[in-house]
Order: C-alpha cells, then structure tokens, then sequence
C-alpha cells in the first residue's frame, strides 16, 4: 500500500493501474477497524491494482484536492489520469471494495467458443501465443485481466466457459480453473 503526500501523489497522477485510494482520519475508530481490512485488499490486489492511503488529519489540502470531506471515503480511479474518480458507495468490506475496483480494469481477455475457437488461434498466429484459461466462473478473474494488459504485446488470452463441452473434451479438462499454454504455432 502506497501511503500518499504532497511529495508522493505525483505516483498517482502518472498512473497506468487502476487505484483504490483510501481517505481516512488515524483518529477515527471507524477508520482504526477499517485499517486491517485495507492492508488486506492491499496484500490480495499487489501487482494488479494499485491500493494508496491519503491521511486527511496530516494532508487535508490532498483531501480537498480530491473533494474528499467526510472520511472514511474510498475512492476508485481508472487507468486513465484524466479520470476524476468515482466514489465507492457500497459495503466497506475487502471483497466487494475490490469487485468494484475489478469491474474498471481493462481486459484484453477474448471469450472463446467453439464458434470463435480457430479464429483466436489464427489471430496473430506467427507472433504471438496464446493462453487459454478453462473456468466455471463467468467473469474474467482479475489476476487474469491484470496479465492480458502487462503482456499484450506477447500474448493473447483466452477464456473458455466449462459449458463450452467440445473445446473442453478437446483439451481434457477436467478440474477447474484449468491454464494451457499454446506455444507452439504448428500445433494449434
């Protein structure tokens, strides 16, 4: 977790993440029980989304800057740095915070069928491989989003729904969440 100042926002506004900025008064007991949880979102999302703090007690005029007045106050910033923000308004636990903050990533992530199964594998076939992911769950994971933007120039991603019973057959799947690698060209 990035504790955010005066000296350190510029991290902030060269963004290329989403961010989960916590605004909070060490003072407050609402924000002292809060605090475990936040380090924990903080732990789960490292390395896919960015999770920063700003003390409104030491750095109120930070605070204003962000029209912040009321702590605590979770805010959720797109990639993009022109981004004012959106206030999250829902239940001030870990995993909804961060299926809020899950649902602003981009995702370069196809959804793959039988119906669009050689088309994937034909796109940019000379340069790039292909990652499959065989899941039960119908939204694209977000480690998985994360990985589909970090490697976008290398890889293209690929998710198969568990229903998608002939690609599943062709594969072998047989447990859930299941990754194959297509690397090498002649072979898709």
């Amino acid at each position: 977790m990035i504790t955010l100042d005066l000296s350190k926002v510029f991290q902030f506004y060269r963004r290329k993440e989403i961010w989960i900025i916590y605004f909070f008064n060490p003072k407050l007991e609402e924000c002292k029980k809060f605090k475990e949880e936040y380090v924990q979102i903080s732990e789960r999302l490292y390395g896919m989304i960015d999770v920063g703090a700003i003390d409104c007690l030491k750095e109120e005029e930070l605070c204003e800057e962000f029209s912040v007045y009321q702590v605590p106050t979770i805010m959720i910033f797109t990639e993009n740095f022109a981004d004012d923000g959106e206030k999250y308004t829902g239940k001030m636990e870990a995993n909804a915070i961060m299926n809020a903050a899950a649902k602003k990533m981009q995702s370069f992530v196809s959804m793959v069928s039988a119906d669009n199964y050689e088309s994937f594998t034909e796109r940019e076939r000379a340069t790039k491989h292909k990652i499959l992911l065989f899941t039960e769950k119908k939204a694209t994971p977000t480690i998985y989003k994360a990985l589909s933007k970090k490697y976008l120039d290398k890889l293209n991603f690929g998710q198969i729904a568990s229903n998608e019973e002939t690609l599943v057959k062709q594969f072998g799947i047989t447990t859930y969440p299941t990754l194959i690698a297509l690397t090498d060209p002649e072979n898709f």
